[in-house]
């Protein structure tokens, strides 16, 4: 029988959370139904939150584990070995530290891919071919087109075009397994949910109670999650976050010349999760300086908020990274975090007056000395709607 964990953290964590007012509380206990409201403790005292007054919550680190990772339209990731999947190929499940069994549906399959592969989840397939085993070769990656039959603890049943039927092959001596034209999600997501290991799912919250988060997949089969096992959740509906938008202006330059890592979307410039100042940020634009992001402000808005600060993942460099960070709505300087340093405390922009049409720029600048290190997130950046209107 498969078994697969991690150990938990020696102690239960607090969550940060991110209101709609832009009011950051660090809660050691929170519990109810959001439709209904929560019930949160902090330093302050016992404190109700009503529906649609929070925001996003961030937890512990995230970390990416060297696991196989089932990739989904939509940005949806599962990471855990393969454990099994039924006769006919219509899903497969892996065991995820964090999540436990989870059954997904193959026609939502993007990619599967074996541990430290990820980058083969984005490969494009030839024109025609639809489903294709990705196999290492001297140089890169060769792909045998075919069609799959089914998932099991043994790897993939995969038929290659030309052979008279499938057989097995084992993840493990695989690059992985990519499938074209994967269906979209049914309905968008309520919310979005980051574990300490690294998954990445569109969930239904249902209740957060003392020892977790219960929710559910786009499929209805339920979530347990461990409090210690949540590194963040975002709530979608609550307000139009920056990396939902695509950008009115993009400029981006290292010291010397191009652009050292492009901006990413809910991801530092490494492609890993954005955690600042110990805790993971489930929304946001992972940048390197120099560069210039630019959006215009929606229909239905009021104010936009952000936090800033330089990702953890430059504390370990042989350097001291140091950035300084802008935000100007219609040419106007509105905000400005001088001097960011890894390791240090989040700057947060507060509640900035905007209104529809309006042009706001997310800036981030060279500091003291070169660019190295200079791996800056733009932590929830969110345009928030007039009071009523979210």
């Amino acid at each position: 029988m498969l078994a697969l964990s991690l150990p938990a953290p020696a102690q239960e964590p607090t969550f940060e959370l991110a209101l709609a007012s832009g009011e950051v509380l660090v809660a050691t206990s929170i519990e109810g139904d959001p439709a209904r409201g929560l019930d949160v403790e902090s330093a302050q005292g016992r404190r109700r939150l009503q529906p649609g007054e929070l925001l996003a919550l961030q937890g512990a680190p995230a970390l990416l584990v060297e696991l196989p990772s089932a990739w989904l339209a939509g940005g949806d990731v599962v990471r855990g070995a393969l454990a099994g999947g039924d006769a006919a190929g219509e899903h497969l499940e892996l065991l995820s530290p964090c999540l436990g069994r989870v059954a997904l549906a193959t026609d939502r399959l993007q990619a599967l891919v074996g541990p430290g592969a990820e980058a083969a989840a984005a490969l494009p397939l030839p024109p025609g071919v639809g489903e294709a085993i990705v196999q290492r070769a001297a140089f890169g990656y060769d792909l045998l087109a075919g069609a799959v039959h089914q998932f099991g603890e043994r790897g993939v049943s995969f038929q290659p075009d030309g052979d008279g039927g499938p057989r097995w092959f084992r993840l493990q001596d695989l690059v992985g397994l990519r499938i074209a034209d994967p269906a979209p999600r049914a309905a968008p997501a309520g919310a979005f949910l980051r574990t300490r290991t690294g998954d990445h799912l569109g969930v239904r919250v249902r209740a957060f109670t003392k020892s977790g988060l219960l929710a559910e997949l786009e499929s209805g089969a339920p979530l347990d999650v461990r409090r210690a096992d949540v590194a963040s959740l975002v709530f979608a509906s609550v307000g139009t976050f920056l990396s939902d938008l695509e950008p009115a202006e993009v400029a981006e330059s290292g010291f010397d010349g191009d652009a050292v890592l492009p901006w990413r979307r809910d991801l530092n410039v490494l492609g890993a999760p954005l955690v600042a100042a110990g805790r993971t940020c489930g929304k946001g634009l992972g940048v390197h300086s120099r560069s210039r992001l630019a959006f215009v402000v929606p229909a239905g808005v009021r104010h936009f908020w952000t936090r800033v600060a330089i990702d953890d993942s430059a504390a370990g460099l042989p350097l001291r990274a140091h950035a300084d960070a802008r935000v100007y709505v219609n040419d106007a300087r509105r905000f400005e975090a001088q001097g960011l340093l890894a390791g240090r405390p989040v700057r947060d922009s507060g509640l900035l007056p905007v209104a529809p049409g309006d042009r706001v720029v997310l800036e981030v600048d060279f500091g003291e000395g070169r660019d190295l290190g200079d791996r800056v997130d733009w932590l929830l950046p969110v345009f928030l709607p007039a009071k009523g209107n979210g």
